[in-house]
């Protein structure tokens, strides 16, 4: 097969695309002429049921008028004369009308007002209309009449004469049909239009074009056929006069006439062919403009391409022969360009690539060098932590063992107990804060008071020990939050525990609240060693610490104020540090939505005593601590039992009865919500205090426990201020019963 030239394809291309627009243009140009003959249709279909209607208004105005005259007082009285003057001046006022008649039953002619009274006259008794009025008794009008009076075409309106609700004779009407030419007048039809009315018979009774001429003619037989067929319709014909139409029929409600509405049939097809025509020129230029576009791109195409082929061809060329060959303006040839020119220097990419390669891979490895210092730097800060209360720890259980006095025993026992909840506050808070930065803590907000929250953490506090040496300051205001009441106390705790850790011994802590603007404030100030410049933006960055010496006084994984400052924040509040330098005390600042409105009630708080006597069941599976929280128990002068699985702690539960129940969820055979459920549904689990002691602390893990029936849920290891809380409650419930 020999090879075109690239011309020839576009050629074909562009015509290929030009047809089919074209012939849908064509397509659309045929259906625009077909819905404007539709129209044309509708429109022409519409006047002729408007002249039909306006011919049977006319008819229908002459018909009621005869009835009338019917009902004249003269015609009832049998005066023939003085009904023959009325009727006389009724032709001065009635124009359609050339004469008025009156003939008996049987067809007999007893006056018309062509001829004087007491004239004899011939009968109508062959008349189709009298024949018509007599067997129906309503009016009828009739045909083109055959007979000419005075050289006027006319017909006859006939209406009954009733005499004591019976037909005593038939009033008739001459009707001039030159009148119905008004009705042409008053459509104004369009040029070489005609508008027609023939009766029955297709004899023409009036026409807006050639009246003289055709008025009294019979039209075509294929026009009368079409009329007898349907009362409406719309069809090809030819008229009298040889014109090639369509002619849009309407068949009349008053009289057996048709009024037919004709326009040529060019005035139908000349659109369309003109638009045909106009479709076909405008195809001819665009395939001629299609054509010459065609060559002027292959122009465009073909040059370059020649001359890429030529460098290419040419063993001695450079990128530069390429780059002389100029802009094409054709994305595909540029590409094919470029293509041969890093044909001709792929090696010194090569290299180029292989050095970029290099150096992000040691960038790559600076940064991973710099995560892993960061890792070993935290795992050593926090192996140093961990050691410190566990050494602790370690030596004041020696010291017990070891020592024979009592005050020196009671020294080791608390030395272990602080350093015990320190080291489960340190876990605390890397919990906590893993929890924040995963999106895993939800906050169960409700009403709170501020300074009710300021006061329990910081009685917290005090009770724990941690406030002795410090001067400290409260001065709060009734502010109400909506917020979770726990998450609340936790950050004022820390914010607090911060100013004590960086505040030497006689140092003073100052917490104020007060309205500022919608907000709550909360304020936390100390006259501790202070911040640097450089330090203040970076207190809540996680694991930072401004003290970065060996001996690390303060102690802490620097986690504490970041966990602050995601607490703020999931309540929509903001938080901010600020200290005047090293040496003068740091100020946090916390701003927390407030209520609108103080109007909450507030439940009383019970307060705390110690509850003597009650009797405590334990379920734990963990020797070591149950051992530990029965000793605690007892020291509070509680009875305790035990159990160390669920079977065995629901047995023992229905058995002793006792008043409350410290219960672990993962325990071996029954689960603790299960052993909770099954208590719940007895008669001697309703009363009981029941409290989950497990290791779970998320809300989930609280929320599923108060469902399974628990009344309290407690992390351990458990705060015996808290559980001594519990049991004197129990107890003044006890006491109330």
């Amino acid at each position: 097969m020999s090879a075109r030239p690239l011309r020839f394809y576009l050629t074909l291309l562009a015509l290929g695309l030009l047809v089919p627009v074209l012939l849908f243009a064509a397509g659309m140009v045929g259906r625009f002429a077909e819905s404007q003959r539709e129209v044309r249709t509708r429109g022409m279909q519409e006047t002729s049921r408007a002249l039909a209607l306006a011919m049977d208004r006319e008819l229908r105005q002459s018909i009621q008028a005869l009835e009338v005259l019917a009902h004249s007082e003269s015609l009832a009285a049998g005066d023939l004369q003085g009904f023959y003057d009325t009727c006389q001046a009724v032709l001065h006022s009635r124009s359609p009308w050339t004469a008025i008649g009156l003939a008996d039953v049987s067809g007999q002619a007893l006056l018309s007002t062509t001829h004087p009274l007491g004239t004899p006259l011939p009968g109508v008794a062959d008349r189709a209309y009298f024949h018509a009025v007599v067997q129906t008794g309503q009016p009828a009008v009739s045909d083109f009449l055959a007979t000419r009076a005075k050289g006027q075409q006319t017909v006859v309106v006939a209406v009954p004469v009733q005499r004591e609700g019976r037909l005593s004779g038939v009033l008739v009407a001459v009707y001039d049909l030159s009148t119905l030419g008004q009705l042409w007048s008053e459509q104004r039809l369009p040029e070489g239009w005609v508008g027609t009315v023939v009766d029955n018979e297709g004899i023409i009774l009036s026409r807006s074009r050639g009246a003289s001429q055709y008025v009294g003619v019979r039209a075509r037989q294929q026009f009368i056929d079409h009329i007898r067929s349907s009362p409406e319709a719309f069809f090809p014909s030819v008229t009298v006069d040889g014109m090639e139409v369509f002619s849009a029929i309407t068949r009349s409600q008053m009289a057996p006439w048709t009024v037919a509405l004709s326009a040529p049939q060019a005035a139908f097809s000349a659109p369309l062919n003109r638009s045909l025509l106009g479709v076909l020129a405008i195809g001819l230029v665009c395939c001629l403009i299609a054509v010459a576009w065609a060559t002027w791109v292959a122009r465009r195409i073909t040059h370059p391409l020649r001359a890429l082929a030529r460098a290419a061809g040419d063993s001695a060329a450079t990128p530069a022969a390429f780059t002389q060959v100029g802009p094409t303006g054709i994305s595909e040839l540029e590409r094919l360009r470029a293509a041969l020119e890093r044909t001709t220097t792929q090696v010194a990419e090569r290299e180029a690539a292989l050095r970029a390669q290099m150096g992000a891979a040691q960038s790559a490895r600076a940064e991973a060098e710099a995560a892993n210092r960061a890792k070993d730097q935290f795992l050593a800060m926090l192996g140093h932590e961990l050691r410190n209360p566990l050494a602790a720890i370690t030596s004041g259980v020696k010291l017990i063992a070891m020592a024979k006095e009592e005050p020196r025993r009671e020294r080791a026992r608390a030395l272990v107990e602080r350093q015990a909840l320190h080291l489960a506050r340190l876990v605390d808070e890397l919990l906590d804060v893993a929890r924040v930065n995963t999106g895993r803590i939800q906050l169960q907000k409700r009403k709170v008071e501020l300074a009710e929250s300021v006061r329990r953490a910081i009685a917290t506090l005090e009770v724990a020990g941690r406030t002795q040496g410090h001067q400290l300051v409260v001065e709060v205001e009734p502010l109400w939050l909506e917020a979770d009441e726990s998450r609340l106390e936790q950050l004022i705790t820390n914010l607090v525990t911060n100013a004590l850790k960086y505040t030497p011994a006689g140092g003073r802590i100052t917490v104020t609240t007060r309205e500022h603007g919608r907000q709550a404030e909360l304020r936390v100030s100390d006259t501790g060693v202070g911040l640097s410049a450089e330090a203040l933006p970076r207190v809540f960055e996680l694991f930072f610490q401004a003290d970065h010496t060996l001996d690390r006084a303060q102690g802490g994984l620097g986690i504490g104020l970041t966990l602050v400052q995601r607490l703020v924040e999931l309540h929509g509040g903001t938080i901010r540090a600020e200290s005047a330098g090293l040496g003068h005390g740091c100020t946090f600042t916390v701003c927390l939505p407030r209520l609108a409105t103080e109007e909450v009630a507030r439940l009383p708080v019970a307060p705390a005593a110690r509850s003597l006597g009650r009797r405590v069941l334990v379920v734990e599976d963990h020797e070591d601590t149950r051992e530990a929280v029965r000793a605690l128990l007892e020291a509070e002068g509680h009875v305790v039992f035990e159990a160390e699985d669920g079977t065995s702690g629901l047995e023992k539960a229905r058995h002793l009865r006792p008043d409350a129940i410290l219960l672990d969820i993962g325990l071996p055979g029954q689960d603790g919500y299960t052993v909770a459920r099954a208590l719940r549904a007895t008669q001697e689990g309703q009363g009981v205090l029941l409290v989950a002691v497990t290791g779970y602390g998320q809300p989930e893990d609280r929320r599923q426990a108060l469902q399974a029936g628990f009344d309290e849920h407690l992390v351990k290891p458990v705060d015996i201020g808290r559980l001594r809380e519990l049991l004197a409650q129990k107890a003044t419930r006890l006491q109330a019963s």
